[in-house]
């Protein structure tokens, strides 16, 4: 006959063991509760970039006169078309990893939205009668009404994806009052204080430092995420409660 054994632990050291006492509880790193406190931050600066460029699109691409009120309808229906169709692509990621790369992608993506509709901007006003032509207003139609709202749908989808992946609520209505409060500083007084070019590359500027923000926020949840889902796939980590077979 032969001998059994007592189950073994099969991990760090090989140590036998019946139990294993529950690890004390450690502190959480510092900054964290800033983390979770500034995690609103982003889809709020993705809404506000969302209804500053629409806003930058409405007030280069109407003009007034006869045809105003078909212009405004082709505009917005543009704007809302172009938010719907970036909320609704790219499907949902199984894994952390995955998801914070197509995150990355994601604001990337945005960026150089931006920056081609600021190029756009930088041509209107450098150059006489850029805007004339009905080719130039096309143009104007998809890279300020259709691109950057596009990219920020987009965006917004994958902001969602992750923090629905750490256990968090979605973000849709700080994106919401991020896209209230750019239509209301961008149409009662910005751009024509300031100018829509330096609107536009303002734009360029938040979105980028946000991007960084966000960053920043997802650090602690990425290593958590990440210890759990090493543990979940390292057999070797876990109790083998059963011992060797008996011959």
């Amino acid at each position: 006959m032969g001998e059994i054994k007592a189950p073994v632990l099969s991990g760090r050291g090989g140590s036998r063991s019946e139990s294993r006492e529950p690890a004390a509880p450690t502190a959480a790193p510092m900054g964290v509760p800033l983390r979770k406190g500034l995690g609103w931050a982003p889809a709020f600066v993705a809404g506000f970039g969302a209804g500053a460029s629409g806003t930058v699109a409405v007030a280069l691409l109407l003009y007034s006169g006869e045809g105003m009120l078909r212009s405004l309808a082709l505009i917005v229906a543009t704007e809302l078309g172009a938010f719907g169709l970036g909320l609704s692509t790219g499907g949902r990621s199984s894994e952390w990893n995955e998801a914070l790369e197509s995150l990355r992608g994601r604001w990337f993506f945005v960026l150089v939205a931006f920056l081609a509709a600021a190029g756009f901007t930088l041509a209107w006003d450098f150059f006489e009668g850029f805007g004339a032509s009905a080719m130039t207003q096309a143009l104007g139609l998809a890279l300020l009404a259709g691109l950057p709202l596009y990219a920020c749908g987009r965006l917004l989808r994958g902001i969602n994806a992750v923090r629905t992946m750490t256990g968090l609520t979605g973000d849709g209505a700080f994106a919401a009052l991020g896209a209230a409060a750019a239509v209301l500083v961008t149409g009662l007084g910005a751009l024509s204080n300031v100018g829509v070019t330096s609107v536009v590359l303002f734009l360029i500027v938040i979105l980028s430092g946000t991007a960084r923000l966000q960053g920043w926020v997802l650090k602690p949840m990425e290593e958590s995420v990440g210890a759990v889902e090493v543990t979940e796939s390292d057999p070797s980590e876990a109790l083998n409660a059963a011992g060797p077979e008996t011959p």
